[in-house]
């Protein structure tokens, strides 16, 4: 509200609020009617579509390749140690990014391993 100024009337701030507020219930309503009406209309909402299963399958799979080359070398091995080895070799993730302690936690879970 620092475009009202210094002087704004405590009144107006109220009423300024009071309208958000009864926009922000409005848009809300009028969302929980539109996934209601697809719904009803026998739409898919959320979860997974054929796209979202394939690359969980893909990264399943460079998950398991990443496992058999580097992460079985490990064992015994902070998350955090292997973590930095794996980005000190310039291995990727299964997305393609950087290790970090919680990606290697996540892939070992993934694998079976943890």
């Amino acid at each position: 509200m620092a475009e009202l100024g210094a002087d704004a009337d405590p009144f107006m701030l109220h009423l300024y609020a009071a309208l958000a507020e009864k926009e922000r219930a409005m848009i809300s309503r009028r969302t929980k009617d539109a996934l209601a009406a697809k719904k009803a209309q026998g739409v898919a909402l959320g979860g997974l579509r054929a796209h979202g299963v394939q690359a969980r399958e893909d990264a399943l799979e460079r998950s398991r390749a990443i496992c058999a080359r580097y992460l079985s070398n490990f064992a015994g091995k902070s998350a955090r140690k292997i973590a930095a080895v794996l980005n000190e070799r310039k291995v990727v993730t299964p997305t393609g990014g950087v290790w970090h302690a919680a990606t290697v936690i996540r892939v070992q879970k993934r694998l079976g391993l943890a």
